[in-house]
């Protein structure tokens, strides 16, 4: 079954991210490598919304956006790394993201199949 999942983030809406809000949306690594950068993280939350629109759940007791991180491969793209919960939920499927960025949004966008 493939299915897939959409968001779009304004950027500006990571402005002035409190650290108590940041350490509860995005992971350390996620955290480390964003140069506190209002794309950056807009970016990412956007990637986590969709992978949960794809998946049809939402983010539920243990799907947190803590529990899905974004990277990038040596060709600079983007995968998530997920948790044992979440792969049990998908099985063998697979899980292909893309972003894109735009002066003031960034959007994302997953498909599982």
């Amino acid at each position: 079954m493939l299915s897939t999942g959409i968001d779009i983030v304004k950027n500006s809406r990571f402005d002035n991210i409190s650290d108590r809000l940041r350490d509860h949306l995005f992971t350390d690594y996620e955290i480390e490598n964003s140069n506190g950068k209002s794309e950056y993280y807009a970016s990412r939350f956007a990637s986590k919304e969709a992978f949960v629109k794809a998946l049809g759940t939402g983010f539920i007791k243990n799907i947190t956006p803590k529990s899905i991180e974004v990277r990038k491969n040596s060709n600079n793209q983007p995968y998530l790394v997920l948790t044992k919960d979440i792969l049990d939920m998908i099985g063998s499927r697979e899980v292909s993201l893309s972003i894109s960025h735009e002066k003031e949004y960034s959007v994302a966008m997953v498909v599982i199949s």
